[in-house]
């Protein structure tokens, strides 16, 4: 039985990550082992964990990432309804590796041929989560704050429900992306505060403002796009305390949510029948696939001001 596998491993918090041997996982309880196919990449979240900024794993080396798609190889006791063989994408702690750990409750069957888009499901499961909250329906006024890949993916499920959607960002590449594939009206942040260029449309305002950076510094102008009575969503992740002028949100009499996480299963679920049927493509989000022997090149880019020129990464496994 083989006992080591290749895996991609931060070495030095905030510099550097590179492929290495790491011990092969096994299953417990709840758990099964997946060969892995392709690994998504977190430009966001995951570079959090990457810089230090969040301690999910511990002290370096340790294998990053969330999510994968594979084959299950290995079932741990009370697992229901899965089985060695099946093609699954799977929520797991350490993605970026030949062999993946993922938790029975966290793992979802799918079609082999959902392999590539379906190793991204979080950021539309986050997405999703947020518009349940927020109650989102066809005819509302719905702005995305950030086209990173949750924005991007929440302002297209939004778009799915009938929502007129609004983006914004500062990044060129990004806002092409969103004007092209998520998007009614994408908006360049770097040309001036997002909530003038709104009320220049929408002088009172929308029904819906989701804002998915975590940056606090734009949470003042986020807030100020809201109608009276509207809806505010916190998407992003946000360390440690955040500020904000308390004046906006009470004068408009907002309603906040903060969604946490990917959502219940249901709802994870919902995400991939839409990626199943085709009407959530992922596809055009993806900016990059390396192969894993070629990914810690690319994945030491996003330590540095270039992963502003990065979308969807992929990580094949399989090659």
């Amino acid at each position: 039985m083989i006992d080591k596998m290749n895996a991609l491993a931060v070495t030095v918090l905030g510099e550097k990550a590179e492929l290495m041997e790491m011990p092969r996982p096994r299953a417990g309880q709840g758990e099964i082992i997946i060969k892995t196919w392709h690994s998504g990449v977190s430009v966001g979240t995951e570079m959090w964990i990457a810089s230090g900024k969040r301690n999910d794993y511990g002290d370096p080396p340790f294998i990053n990432g969330y999510q994968a798609t594979g084959e299950i190889i290995e079932v741990g006791a009370d697992v229901e309804e899965l089985s060695v063989g099946d093609a699954v994408v799977t929520f797991c702690n350490g993605a970026h590796a030949e062999y993946v750990k993922g938790i029975g409750a966290f793992t979802h069957k799918i079609d082999a041929s959902l392999a590539r888009s379906a190793a991204l499901f979080v950021m539309p499961s986050v997405g999703a989560n947020a518009l349940n909250h927020a109650n989102v329906n066809s005819g509302d006024t719905v702005l995305v704050v950030g086209q990173g890949l949750i924005g991007q993916s929440t302002a297209m499920l939004a778009r799915l429900r009938g929502a007129y959607v609004i983006t914004s960002d500062v990044s060129p590449e990004r806002l092409e992306i969103s004007r092209n594939h998520c998007a009614d009206w994408a908006i360049d942040a770097g040309q001036g505060r997002v909530s003038d260029a709104v009320k220049t449309r929408f002088p009172g305002g929308l029904d819906v403002v989701l804002e998915s950076t975590g940056l606090q510094v734009l949470l003042d102008d986020a807030l100020e796009c809201c109608s009276n009575n509207g809806r505010f969503v916190f998407e992003g992740w946000y360390p440690g305390n955040v500020n904000y002028n308390f004046s906006i949100p009470h004068t408009k009499q907002l309603r906040a949510f903060y969604p946490c996480f990917i959502g219940p299963r249901a709802s994870q679920q919902g995400v991939l029948r839409l990626l199943a049927g085709g009407h959530l493509d992922m596809t055009p989000l993806i900016s990059h696939t390396p192969k894993w022997s070629e990914c810690a090149e690319l994945y030491n880019q996003l330590f540095t001001k270039e992963r502003d020129h990065f979308n969807g990464i992929v990580v094949d496994w399989t090659v």
